[in-house]
């Protein structure tokens, strides 16, 4: 008990003596925290929803009950190719005017990656997304958020118009080749649908499941070969300014980890984006290097278009496997009626041909609502401009600021005490003498 009154008594001691220390230091170390927020440029932040309306007519299987949406992990992942998607940062740049300053190709690089850096997406549920756009402009903030946001709406009708007209196509191909059965059943009249119902598929589960797969599948073809046509447009534009410098900006616009030779590619531009602001066109240095990414773009389209041509391919044999698991469940859905009734294939077929009518009615229907559009997005939460700014978090720098002080403080205090050798109490003597007088 007695040792801790003494070490009481001491850190009374302590701070009695170094008490100004002690101020100080925490005061010094807010005022720097204070100073280094006046250097701190304030950032605002917006943010909006989006839902996406699905209509029952959009599924081209609506007869058996059999809509199926996609996973929520590849809808975000679908959603977030097209918010940071190089397009949509140069509509961002151009809409918001930020590239007033930019000299080079190589500061506008910096200027998309920052750019991505401030952009945040989160999926509420399978078909809602928020997005969030961080600004040192509160009004740029909203605006940013509002061109993403509209970016995103005018992609996915794109994609979604060219499903639904690929759908029409399919359903139109289905009915023409159940009408020509139908009247190959009226002519021969005979009872064929025995053979037809061997080995039908009876697990109605594992139909939706491949039938799920397949759709994922085409999507995510039908996005790919999307941006390949955009490259292909870009290497023309190249093309048909003629190898001049505004010509070769277009090839900044390709995406140099999906392009052939985009390695290559992005080596030959950073030289010449080099060497261009050191001379001018007519140097032979730039127009040899014009030349040799005139010859390497040459090389490009073949390459695309080989990918293209695979991809299409692909599609191709989506759509077959698309076409065999209707067959199937058309199949199935004979068998079911066969076994309820002693109907002929005639009137079993005629009855697929009517509902093939009112699927192609159906595909048809979801074709025109996808071309009024803005009808399936609905805006939950409309951009905003923020009031205060979201960063930086001026309570916590203060307060990190007066903790770093205090600990600061206690540091200068001990090593003060330490390098202290002044004599105040009998302890303190390093040699054991005997005390002959005291200066009061």
């Amino acid at each position: 008990m007695q040792d801790i009154k003494e070490i009481v008594q001491n850190i009374k001691d302590v701070v009695r003596r170094r008490w100004l220390l002690l101020l100080i230091t925490p005061l010094f170390f807010v005022g720097a925290a204070v100073v280094a927020l006046q250097y701190i440029e304030p950032k605002f932040e917006s943010s909006t929803s989006i839902l996406v309306l699905k209509d029952e007519t959009l599924n081209p299987l609506v007869m058996y009950n059999m809509g199926a949406s996609s996973a929520n992990e590849d809808r975000l992942n679908s959603f977030n190719e097209i918010i940071y998607s190089r397009t949509a940062m140069e509509m961002l740049i151009d809409s918001l005017g930020l590239d007033r300053t930019l000299r080079t190709e190589s500061e506008k690089q910096l200027l998309i990656s920052n750019l991505r850096r401030n952009i945040y997406t989160t999926s509420r549920a399978s078909d809602s997304f928020e997005i969030t756009y961080r600004d040192t402009d509160p009004v740029r903030a909203r605006d940013g958020t509002s061109i993403l946001a509209n970016h995103f709406i005018s992609s996915r009708l794109r994609l979604e118009n060219r499903t639904n007209e690929e759908t029409v196509t399919f359903f139109s191909n289905q009915l023409e080749q159940l009408q020509q059965t139908v009247d190959e059943l009226r002519n021969q009249q005979t009872d064929r649908t025995s053979t037809r119902l061997q080995d039908i598929p009876s697990d109605t589960n594992a139909m939706q499941a491949r039938l799920q797969n397949v759709e994922n599948q085409l999507e995510t073809v039908e996005w790919d070969l999307y941006r390949y046509e955009d490259m292909l447009t870009a290497i023309s534009n190249y093309k048909e300014a003629a190898m001049t410098a505004d010509g070769i900006q277009y090839l900044y616009r390709l995406p140099v980890d999906e392009t052939p030779f985009g390695s290559e590619l992005s080596e030959l531009l950073s030289e010449y984006d080099t060497l261009q602001q050191q001379f001018t066109e007519s140097f032979p240095r730039v127009r040899s290097m014009a030349v040799q990414i005139q010859q390497l773009v040459n090389r490009i389209p073949p390459a695309i278009e080989s990918r293209m041509s695979t991809l299409e391919s692909r599609r191709a044999e989506l759509n077959e496997q698309r076409g065999r698991v209707v067959s199937d469940m058309q199949r199935f859905f004979v068998a079911t009626q066969q076994a309820g009734s002693s109907e002929s294939s005639l009137r079993i077929y005629e009855g697929l041909l009517n509902d093939m009518r009112v699927n192609l009615e159906q595909a048809k229907m979801t074709r025109d609502i996808g071309r009024r559009g803005s009808e399936q997005f609905m805006v939950l939460d409309a951009p905003y401009i923020p009031e205060r700014p979201s960063s930086p978090n001026k309570r916590l720098i203060l307060s990190i600021g007066l903790l770093m002080g205090m600990i600061m403080g206690v540091g200068l205090v001990s090593l003060a005490e330490v390098m202290d050798t002044t004599i105040r109490k009998e302890a303190d003597l390093p040699y054991p003498k005997p005390i002959i007088a005291y200066l009061s």
